[in-house]
């Protein structure tokens, strides 16, 4: 079978970015404080970022049937991302997250609502199968392993995508200052992982808690376990890689800071762009960090770079 798109399943929602005033000079300025309206969810911004990189790609996700809903699928649609696989839900709100900026570009991000938004009402049945079944690679997030039943739609769908070959990754989204990882919730977690062929997130935020390790370096060759990548994100330090092979360490590249939000996303479709263009995971996580450098350099979580930039930044 010829396999030829990407599906990201996972949450997509929106993002109220406000740029904080510099509070220590004075009178704050809030002249470019005014909210601004942005598409986000750390699964859509990926998929963005995979078209933007040249990749064709399938989102798979559910919305409230809300203006907001609406807005999701249409930015989508701008982007060229396949939204054939949104549904919407009735009787539940598209998340809206509202993203702080700081002036050194670091962000505080709260969402709304913190519990029941549309993409944890994904059900199994409302995901077209046979559009993984021809995938070549199935990205989705741990936002969607929370509750039921996105949980088990999620779940079902790696299952699937490891079941025929097809490549599957995860980022974890663990978000342990909004949520807590109870026992069962982590159990499900370890079930992903063991689901994944590549596993990212933050070192200290989200690899060593699910390591249960008090290391950075021990997290991800307990996580890697022989059988998978391990991606630990550092940040301006870059990343750390486990592979079943080897653990290298991918320096970030030096670039303005103007804003973090989706800093992570970023770099994932970044990884997977390589990935798919067959490079090795070194090379891969070169990638990542030229996009996720990039990113930074731009405001909101869309702010990515198109192949012709990354080219640039890489050299090619």
């Amino acid at each position: 079978m010829m396999r030829s798109h990407v599906v990201v399943l996972g949450d997509a929602c929106v993002d109220m970015v406000i740029r904080l005033p510099d509070r220590t000079r004075g009178t704050p300025d809030l002249t470019n404080s005014l909210p601004q309206l942005h598409g986000g969810g750390s699964a859509a911004n990926v998929a963005v970022g995979l078209v933007r990189l040249g990749v064709a790609v399938v989102m798979v996700a559910a919305v409230g049937d809300d203006g907001y809903g609406r807005w999701v699928k249409e930015d989508l649609v701008r982007e060229g991302v396949d939204v054939q696989g949104i549904c919407t839900i009735h009787d539940a709100f598209t998340p809206m997250v509202m993203a702080l900026i700081e002036p050194d570009g670091e962000r505080l991000v709260v969402a709304w609502p913190p519990e029941g938004g549309a993409h944890l009402q994904l059900t199994p049945d409302a995901v077209d199968w046979t559009s993984i079944e021809s995938a070549s690679w199935l990205h989705t997030t741990g936002m969607c392993l929370r509750a039921s039943p996105a949980r088990e739609a999620t779940l079902r769908a790696m299952q699937l995508a490891r079941k025929i070959g097809v490549k599957v990754s995860i980022d974890l989204n663990l978000r342990l200052e909004s949520w807590d990882l109870d026992e069962q919730t982590r159990s499900e977690f370890e079930r992903a992982i063991e689901l994944s062929d590549v596993v990212f997130g933050n070192a200290k935020e989200e690899i060593m808690p699910m390591a249960r390790s008090e290391s950075v370096e021990a997290a991800v060759h307990l996580l890697c376990n022989g059988e998978r990548i391990i991606v630990a994100r550092q940040g301006d330090r870059g990343a750390l890689v486990a592979t079943p092979k080897e653990t290298f360490h991918a320096p970030a590249f030096h670039t303005q800071v103007v804003d973090t939000l989706g800093a992570g996303d970023a770099f994932d479709g970044g990884f997977i762009a390589a990935c798919l263009a067959k490079v090795d995971a070194r090379e891969a996580a070169r990638w990542g960090n030229a996009v996720a450098a990039l990113k930074i350099g731009r405001v909101g979580a869309r702010g990515l770079p198109s192949l012709e930039d990354l080219k640039q930044m890489l050299g090619h």
